[in-house]
């Protein structure tokens, strides 16, 4: 079975008729782009308390059958400023549910254990029009990734004379074609916080800890607020320095934060990100660094760079004095950014270790999972939901 799913705002048929003619038999059509698709909330319902099964009930999560049924996915996207647009973040965001919370080592990084046995290969159609050529490499590179890690093969039908099929190919993400410049000392810093979770976030607690060290020179406004977009959007084009701080989802930014990026214009000043994310390897968030680079070049704002921080997750259950061991760089950095108009270039090495990992620890890894070790963290809270036993469920199947 073949599924075309549409995420486009506007419907097309000469698109859909071009792209079916790629294809011998018919497809399946589940237009989504009409109708907003719920973010992601980060709950981790779908790995702890219903395996393979998404707390939220929409249109999304009633194409789950479709998706993990078909031997091919046609995702036609939107894009916007320069990235898929956030209806598609957030399909892709939502496709969690097909993989288990379980972590496997490939090729020195961290994947997620698949859920089932095989995974369509993914097509992905988005316009190239508006788009620069680093920042059409920057999306094309992304949708790779995120398909590698989702065990699909992966394709892009390119708009020329006529549509066309092509493999994605690796390669290496584009980050570090912007240098991080600087600026002078900063009197407020506005962070926008972008994690999902609706309490006790990861980021939240960072940012706590930000707040109390930087007092007044910070502003941190938490995303999840979406009554105050508008206001904050257009305070956006008068404020000098900006930071954006979100964890990784689906190796870019939470499908919330990039529609708040939709709403952004182009203005003087600075802008600075900062990717803490669970998995430990900085690798793992080069991609959306290198589309960070060109969003600043896109804003017209100075690029005071990205600091990246892996293997934040279970923070918070860690006693507290370790809890705050591990905050205390990020605040760190932060504070010499708003000091010194920059980034300290030895203290984000430092929070970017490990960037992969090495045969050593790759070796070690497997022989803790062999031991029953690794899966403890997620094995414990199946257990304390009552759903360990369901933990390996496919419900799609």
């Amino acid at each position: 079975m073949k599924t075309l799913f549409d995420l486009r705002a506007k419907a097309d048929s000469q698109l859909f008729e071009a792209v079916q003619s790629l294809y011998d038999e018919p497809f399946n059509i589940i237009r989504l782009g009409d109708q907003p698709i719920t973010a992601c909330l980060g709950c981790w319902n779908c790995w702890l308390k219903t395996p393979g099964k998404c707390a939220i009930k929409d249109q999304m999560a009633e194409s789950y059958l479709d998706y993990v049924k078909s031997d091919t996915v046609i995702l036609l996207m939107d894009t916007a400023q320069g990235f898929i647009n956030h209806q598609a973040k957030a399909f892709l965001d939502r496709t969690i549910p097909h993989y288990h919370p379980y972590i496997e080592i490939v090729a020195g990084e961290c994947h997620h254990v698949a859920r089932y046995q095989r995974y369509p290969d993914l097509i992905f159609y988005y316009d190239q029009e508006g788009l620069t050529d680093l920042e059409e490499q920057v999306v094309e590179d992304y949708l790779y990734r995120t398909a590698y890690h989702f065990r699909s093969k992966a394709y892009r039908i390119k708009k020329e004379n006529n549509q066309k099929l092509y493999p994605l190919e690796p390669r290496k993400p584009g980050n570090g074609s912007l240098a991080f410049a600087s600026t002078d000392p900063i009197n407020k810093l506005v962070i926008y916080s972008g994690s999902p979770r609706r309490s006790r976030s990861n980021s939240g607690e960072i940012l706590k800890k930000v707040s109390e060290a930087l007092g007044d020179r910070v502003e941190i406004r938490d995303l999840k607020e979406r009554d105050k977009w508008g206001e904050w959007s257009e305070a956006f084009k008068h404020e000098r320095d900006v930071m954006f701080f979100m964890p990784l989802y689906v190796h870019a930014m939470p499908s919330h934060v990039m529609d708040f990026i939709e709403r952004l214009e182009a203005s003087a000043g600075s802008i600075s990100f900062f990717i803490q994310s669970g998995f430990p390897e900085s690798s793992q968030s080069h991609y959306l660094e290198a589309y960070f680079e060109q969003l600043a070049l896109r804003l017209g704002r100075t690029y005071l760079g990205t600091a990246i921080k892996g293997g934040v997750e279970g923070m918070q259950l860690r006693a507290p004095k370790a809890r705050e061991k591990m905050i205390e760089p990020m605040v760190r950095a932060i504070d010499t950014l708003v000091s010194e108009g920059r980034y300290n270039p030895k203290e984000l090495q430092k929070l970017a270790v490990p960037v992969r990992f090495g045969l050593i620890v790759t070796g070690l890894f497997k022989l803790f999972a062999r031991l029953g070790l690794v899966n403890s963290f997620w094995d414990k809270q199946l257990k304390e939901n009552n759903a360990f036993e369901r933990s390996f469920d496919r419900p799609y199947n």
